[in-house]
């Protein structure tokens, strides 16, 4: 196996380097992880595998068990509809820290959206989706995240940026996430944050692997709540 490394003088968001990886890639297959990840022995392999097998997009589990307490309830809040121990089968969209794809996928879409810096992955293959590729989730394809979020100011810094920019992801497509209408309201989503909180980790720990990690509820109760403020924020400056 070939591999290149491509790097820029001028730091970037990750949609736009992975665009750029993308555009200068010279294979048929795009295989994606981040920084952060420790792919399994057989990753390459089993994506692969998947790939020759005709699935043209390609989706893995990712391990969220760690040692700090907040990494692991950071992980589960964030992953927990990928987490190793899922059952294989269709999703709505996919992260990249786990991912494949074929070119013809990219040249068919087109790239990321530079202007996401967080939640661009879940436009992207949103965006697939709805241009007629399936989805696949793979679950003896896997990674663990080893997230630096090891601390309650870095687990906040976290969850207020995604809420701030994948609010636009769960606007754009308001069908693919049920949002709702007042959800473009930055005061109602103030308002509502702690309800809203409360509705989603209950569904985490009574529809998802979130009980085999009770300890960590608070805090992924918190992050929802964290999220709904970041949301707002965004829904602020835009109005």
């Amino acid at each position: 196996m070939q591999v290149r490394f491509i790097s820029t003088l001028i730091p970037v968001g990750p949609a736009a380097a992975r665009n750029l990886g993308m555009r200068e890639a010279q294979r048929d297959v795009f295989l994606f992880t981040d920084s952060d990840c420790i792919p399994s022995p057989v990753w390459v392999e089993t994506h692969r595998k998947y790939q020759q097998e005709g699935y043209l997009v390609v989706g893995g589990a990712v391990e969220i068990h760690q040692s700090n307490y907040w990494s692991r309830a950071d992980n589960l809040s964030m992953f927990h509809h990928f987490s190793v121990g899922h059952p294989s089968g269709t999703r709505f969209l996919l992260p990249t820290l786990n991912l494949s794809l074929q070119r013809s996928v990219f040249e068919m879409i087109g790239g990321m959206d530079e202007t996401f810096f967080c939640g661009e992955d879940s436009d992207w293959t949103i965006r697939m989706r709805q241009a007629g590729y399936t989805l696949h989730f793979i679950s003896s394809i896997v990674v663990t995240h080893c997230t630096s979020r090891d601390n309650w100011r870095a687990v906040f810094n976290h969850w207020y940026r995604s809420g701030y920019y994948n609010i636009r992801v769960r606007l754009r497509y308001p069908i693919e996430f049920g949002t709702p209408s007042w959800a473009s309201h930055s005061i109602l989503l103030k308002i509502l944050a702690p309800l809203i909180a409360a509705w989603i980790t209950f569904k985490i720990y009574t529809f998802s692997k979130g009980r085999l990690y009770w300890e960590c509820l608070p805090i992924v109760y918190a992050t929802k709540i964290i999220y709904c403020w970041g949301a707002a924020s965004a829904v602020e400056m835009k109005s």
